[in-house]
């Protein structure tokens, strides 16, 4: 998070430190920051079928010309933000399980939590990619069910601390991700974001129960949370 200058900052600074110069790159980058947030801002408000490339270059203040040097029209232009919007959050998971994880039971605890922080911070993205994108059409629909599935691999680790890990179904890993994945869907589409960190527990228990048992599930559910 950034954090806001305080009063009189500005006039403390030093005069002679200059800006950093813009450059082509620089330039370009920022372009196509300013589309892609446009473009999902308008379409979690307005919803897919009703945004238009006219309504995203003048939300993101571009001209048609350059909206069209970096996207051959509206669905790719959504396309890319749905796939940088999992990739930076794959991202920041695979971070913090890095540098804070431990057990198995520590990494699904981090990941949820991680994951659920990033939709708070960008709730806007957060109800383009997750509630809106299904009704993109068929080019999106490959890329929403490998989504809704993220959490399989490390879900299925569980099998090994698991007495009936062997018996548990082939699907099970598959399903308790899109339980998940759907917890953000139904906060999101009522405008609830602000209200998942409550539901953390009951995602932490939802995953674990399946794997180490109803007790122990609801013991690690009820533990503190590490502030990120």
């Amino acid at each position: 998070m950034f954090m806001r200058a305080l009063p009189g900052r500005a006039s403390r600074v030093t005069s002679d430190v200059s800006p950093a110069a813009v450059t082509r790159t620089s330039a370009h980058l920022d372009q196509r920051r300013r589309i892609l947030r446009a473009i999902g801002e308008l379409v979690a408000k307005r919803g897919y079928a009703d945004v238009t490339v006219e309504l995203i270059v003048k939300r993101a203040r571009v001209s048609y010309k350059t909206f069209y040097k970096h996207f051959s029209g509206k669905e790719e232009c959504f396309k890319e933000l749905f796939d940088s919007a999992f990739d930076t959050t794959e991202k920041a998971i695979r971070g913090r399980l890095a540098e804070e994880g431990g057990n198995w039971t520590d990494e699904v605890v981090l990941a949820l939590s991680t994951w659920i922080d990033r939709i708070v911070a960008e709730p806007l993205v957060a109800r383009a990619v997750i509630v809106e994108a299904p009704t993109v059409g068929p080019g999106m629909l490959d890329r929403y069910e490998r989504a809704t599935k993220a959490f399989a691999p490390l879900f299925r680790q569980g099998r090994e601390l698991s007495a009936r890990g062997a018996e548990l179904p082939a699907t099970i890993e598959d399903t308790l991700s899109g339980s998940v994945f759907w917890s953000a869907y139904q906060r999101l589409i009522v405008g609830e974001a602000e209200r998942l960190p409550e539901l953390l527990p009951e995602l932490i228990e939802l995953v674990l129960r399946t794997y180490l048992g109803q007790a122990e599930a609801a013991r690690i559910a009820r533990q503190p949370l590490a502030v990120a």
